[in-house]
């Protein structure tokens, strides 16, 4: 019986995926002990309200969480290291000021020294979804994490482990991965930026991005107002990871270690921040840090990012600049005097229906007048030449008649042709008479 000896009630349990002192339910409850390892004599203890999870007796360490909130873990809930249990939730107790919660969890033998000075903590209990502007994220440790919750530890992934932890080591226990994961002020550097547009879509926790590498991250949003000038600008305050930003050498050789004076070289050669859109379907934006003009056109960059505190200039973001130019087209379709325009085709549409109308009705006098005149005159033409071809046609009376009649011609021709040859040979025959042979007469 020493100062570190514990004594509980034992009776059927179930906690953190784990079921105990089943046994009782047929030998009934008894007390449990588990002996100590102090040097020091004790007689007189308080029972435990439960069973402790680990005995004194394990190889292994405890460790103490400060969280916000319990979430979903219990005592026997277990602790993951890349996805394999390694401990667990020894005891939870609500600190005396009722603003957080004290959480005790023990890491078994030999993966104790897992647990380094620079390790991270966080909730692995149920589904962890996070939609942001690097879309929708889905993080989970396991089936028995998502029913009965869990706890995570890891080291970042940049970072140093710094040692392994002494025994009763504190640790601040995040809600999330993506929370434990961040860069502390001591990993990040500040930087400001003023924006007057509208922020909507921009969240802290939103990503800096420098021609599509994350070099930091949004850490706070402010609205100042100007009540002389009647304006107002959003004060955006960035952390960027101090591992992401270098030093740009100099002809010298030597690396800038100033960070104010490697920032006041890129303000000059024109670095910018500006808010982009990551996601059109949720509307999440960032911020971008690039060489650009006054106009937010890409510029070309002489020297490698590394950005100082201080203020860095803006340049308004391409949503805003579509949003100004919709609003003046629409301003510009609004002019469009679309009511005269209309009324001017529809009395264009009415002087076209009555030429239309009047076209009509030409057409109907034609077919119905002149139409008519037309076909007996063309009836009339077709029999006159149905006519004159029978007329013309070598068996046709009147063409024997007219054969006829031309040769009698001829034939009388002939005898005039006669009658003038013998009068030229014998002229008397005008007094005489015809000779009866005319060609012995005298002449």
């Amino acid at each position: 019986l020493v100062a570190d000896t514990r004594f509980w009630v034992v009776r059927p349990r179930v906690a953190g995926g784990q079921i105990s002192g089943l046994g009782t339910l047929l030998s009934g409850a008894y007390i449990g002990m588990d002996i100590g390892k102090s040097a020091e004599t004790q007689h007189q203890f308080t029972g435990l309200e439960t069973a402790p999870s680990v005995t004194t007796d394990e190889p292994g360490r405890e460790f103490v969480l400060h969280t916000s909130d319990l979430g979903s873990l219990d005592i026997g809930s277990p602790v993951y290291y890349r996805r394999d249990q390694v401990g667990q939730v020894t005891g939870v107790e609500l600190d005396p000021d009722g603003g957080a919660l004290t959480l005790r969890i023990f890491v078994r033998s030999p993966y104790e020294h897992l647990v380094t000075r620079n390790a991270r903590f966080w909730h692995a209990s149920g589904l962890d979804v996070t939609l942001d502007a690097n879309g929708v994220t889905v993080h989970t440790q396991s089936l028995i994490s998502v029913l009965l919750g869990g706890i995570a530890f890891r080291l970042p992934e940049d970072g140093a482990p710094g040692g392994a932890a002494e025994p009763e080591s504190q640790f601040f226990l995040y809600q999330n991965e993506a929370q434990a994961m961040r860069r502390t002020d001591a990993e990040i550097t500040p930087l400001l930026a003023y924006f007057t547009e509208s922020i909507r879509g921009l969240a802290v926790g939103a990503p800096v991005d420098f021609r599509g590498l994350t070099i930091g991250e949004v850490k706070s949003i402010d609205v100042q107002f100007d009540a002389q000038h009647a304006r107002a600008r959003f004060a955006v305050r960035l952390g960027l990871y101090v591992d992401q930003l270098e030093g740009a050498p100099r002809p010298s050789g030597k690396k800038v270690e100033a960070h104010q004076e490697l920032i006041d070289e890129a303000i000059a050669h024109g670095l910018k921040a500006q808010l982009r859109t990551a996601n059109l379907l949720t509307g999440q934006r960032f911020v971008a840090l690039d060489f650009m003009n006054a106009n937010g056109a890409p510029a070309p960059s002489t020297i490698r990012l590394a950005v100082p505190p201080g203020e860095i200039p803006t340049v308004s973001g391409g949503i805003e600049d579509l949003q100004l130019a919709l609003t003046d087209i629409a301003k510009k379709i609004d002019k469009v005097p679309f009511g005269e325009i209309a009324q001017d085709l529809r009395d264009t549409m009415g002087v076209l229906q009555r030429t239309l109308n009047d076209a009509d009705a030409v057409m109907q006098q034609v077919h119905g007048q002149i139409a008519p005149e037309l076909t007996e005159t063309l009836s009339a033409a077709k029999q006159a030449m149905s006519g004159a071809q029978k007329l013309l046609a070598q068996d046709a009376p009147a063409q024997q008649d007219l054969s006829e009649a031309l040769r009698q011609l001829a034939r009388t021709a002939e005898s005039l042709r006669e009658l003038t040859d013998m009068l030229q040979r014998h002229p008397e025959a005008l007094l005489r008479g015809r000779p009866s042979d005319p060609d012995k007469a005298s002449p």
